[in-house]
C-alpha cells in the first residue's frame, strides 16, 4: 500500500499503540505517566475488548469478561490507584453444575468440598482429592509463565487424554469440561494436561469480583485520560523510509497514516501476521501457532427475579450443545439490574460459537432461549430484550506443546531490534493481569529502547 493524497501525516507523537484493551491501554497510561506521547488505536467503537460493559434500559451487561479474580493482584493495585477501590465489590461466588437437568451446588474453598458434592460418586471424589495433592506437589512446574523442562513435560498430553487414562470419564465430563468450558472457553480435548493441573491447583484460592458499574468502567476512565481513537483498523505497519521510524497507515472511513518512534501490538498475534510489513517468517510461523477459541455471549434481560440461583451455573455437554454456562448478574451487584426483574449472560460452548459464529443474531437468542428455558421453564416468555457479542479471538487455547512454543516465541520477540514491541493474552494465555502486565511491559522496554 502506497501513500496517496487521502493519507494525512502526523509526527507530533512517540508511540502508537495498535489495540485498546486493558493491554493498549494499560501501556498507554505507563507511557503518559513517563511524559511519552502515544496515540492508541483502536477499530472497534469502544474500549476495553473483552473488559467492556454497556448499559441498556437500565440493565448493565458485561460483554465478555464477567468476573475479577482475586489473583489479579497487578491489575488490581492500578485499579485502586486510579481511584476505582470501592467499585471492585465481592461476588458470592456460588457455582451450580446442571446434569439431566438437576441442579448441584458446590462452594470451593478446600479440596475437602468435593466429598460433599453430590454430583460425583465416593470414587470420584477420592480421585479429585488425589488431583488436588498431585498439583499441589508439582509447585512450579505449574506456572505457564516460567516454565521449566517438567512443564513441557506435562503439556505433552491433553487434558481429555490424561483424564481418560487415568481416572474415570465423569471427571473428564463433570469436572474437567466445565472448567476448560469457563476458564478457556475451550474443551479438555483441545487443552493440555498442564492447563488442566494449573487450574486445579489454584481452585482452592479462587475468590472473585466485580465492577458494580461494569468490567468496562475502568477502560472507559482510562480513555478519558488518553488519546484514543476509534473506529481506526489499522491495515498496515512499515518501516519509514527515515531510519527508525515507522508509518502506521489506518484504513475505514477515515484513512489516514502516522509516523511514530515505535509500535506497540496489543492485539492478537495472528492478526499481526496481515498488518506488519517484513515480519520475520520464523516469527510469523510463531504467530500462526498461536490458536484462540472464538466466543458468543448473550445477554439476556427478563421482566422476573430467580433470587435462589447460583451465580455461576455449568452445562454439561451430554446435556447441552449450545450453552457452556449461564450467569446471573444480580449476584454483582442489586444496582445492575432494575427492581423486579433479571439479567442472564449466557456463554456458548467452543463447538457452538463455532458453528453459529456468522448466524444471525436471531438465530443465536433463539437457540440459546431454547436452552435456558429447559433450567428454568417460563424464561423465555419474560424476554424484555437480547444482546449478543462475538469474540473472534475469545481466549488462548493452550493446546499440547503451546508453552513451548509460546516460549519459543517470546524468546524471539525479546531478540527482535527495532521499536516494533508486542503485548496481550497471546505471550501467555488469555487473563487480564496478564494483558495488564505485558501492556505495562511494553511500555517501559520501548521507552528504553528509546531512551526516553
Amino acid at each position: 500500500m502506497g501513500l496517496d493524497s487521502s493519507f494525512c501525516w502526523n509526527m507530533d507523537t512517540n508511540v502508537v499503540i495498535i489495540g485498546a484493551g486493558i493491554a493498549g491501554l494499560a501501556a498507554g497510561y505507563q507511557l503518559k505517566n513517563a511524559g511519552c506521547d502515544s496515540i492508541i488505536l483502536e477499530a472497534l467503537s469502544f474500549v476495553g475488548g473483552r473488559m467492556s460493559s454497556e448499559e441498556c434500559e437500565g440493565f448493565i451487561i458485561d460483554k465478555g469478561a464477567y468476573t475479577f479474580p482475586d489473583a489479579h493482584r497487578n491489575l488490581r493495585s492500578f485499579i485502586q490507584d486510579l481511584g476505582f477501590k470501592d467499585h471492585l465489590v465481592p461476588t458470592s461466588g456460588t457455582t451450580s453444575t446442571f446434569s439431566g437437568g438437576r441442579e448441584y451446588r458446590i462452594k470451593i474453598g478446600s479440596p475437602m468440598d468435593f466429598l460433599t458434592y453430590k454430583l460425583l460418586t465416593g470414587r470420584n471424589k477420592r480421585d479429585m482429592i488425589k488431583l488436588f495433592v498431585y498439583a499441589q506437589s508439582l509447585g512450579k512446574a505449574l506456572d505457564i509463565g516460567r516454565p521449566t523442562s517438567k512443564t513441557f513435560d506435562l503439556e505433552r498430553q491433553s487434558a481429555a487424554e490424561y483424564l481418560l487414562e487415568s481416572f474415570d470419564e465423569e471427571i473428564l465430563e463433570k469436572i474437567a469440561y466445565p472448567i476448560f468450558s469457563e476458564v478457556f472457553l475451550g474443551v479438555p480435548e483441545q487443552n493440555s494436561k498442564l492447563a488442566f493441573l494449573a487450574t486445579i491447583k489454584n481452585l482452592t484460592t479462587f475468590k472473585i469480583f466485580a465492577f458494580t458499574e461494569g468490567m468496562g468502567v475502568v477502560p472507559e476512565q482510562l480513555m478519558k485520560e488518553l488519546d484514543v481513537r476509534l473506529n481506526s483498523p489499522v491495515v498496515k505497519i512499515a518501516a519509514a523510509s527515515r531510519e527508525g521510524l515507522y508509518e502506521v497507515h489506518v484504513g475505514g472511513e477515515n484513512p489516514r497514516s502516522y509516523l511514530a518512534e515505535g509500535v506497540i501490538l496489543a492485539v492478537p498475534l495472528p492478526l499481526v501476521i496481515n498488518i506488519v510489513d517484513g515480519l520475520p517468517e520464523d516469527l510469523a510461523d510463531g504467530f500462526r501457532s498461536v490458536r484462540y477459541a472464538p466466543s458468543i455471549v448473550t445477554a439476556l434481560a427478563v421482566d422476573r427475579e430467580y433470587p435462589a440461583t447460583s451465580m455461576i451455573n455449568n452445562l454439561l455437554r451430554k446435556d447441552d450443545g449450545v450453552i457452556a454456562t449461564v450467569i446471573f448478574d444480580h449476584h454483582k451487584s442489586p444496582h445492575r439490574i432494575p427492581k423486579g426483574k433479571s439479567l442472564v449472560t449466557a456463554i456458548l460452548c467452543e463447538p457452538a460459537s463455532r458453528r453459529l459464529f456468522a448466524e444471525p443474531d436471531g438465530k443465536i437468542t433463539e437457540a440459546v432461549l431454547e436452552n435456558v428455558d429447559k433450567l428454568y421453564p417460563g424464561f423465555a416468555d419474560k424476554l424484555v430484550f437480547s444482546k449478543v457479542y462475538r469474540w473472534s479471538h475469545g481466549a488462548v487455547q493452550l493446546m499440547p506443546g503451546s508453552v513451548r512454543q509460546q516460549h519459543e516465541l517470546r524468546k524471539m520477540l525479546a531478540e527482535l531490534r527495532g521499536n516494533l514491541l508486542f503485548a496481550g493474552d497471546g505471550l501467555y494465555k488469555s487473563s487480564l493481569e496478564i494483558s495488564f502486565n505485558t501492556g505495562v511491559e511494553a511500555a517501559n522496554r520501548i521507552m528504553e529502547r528509546l531512551g526516553l
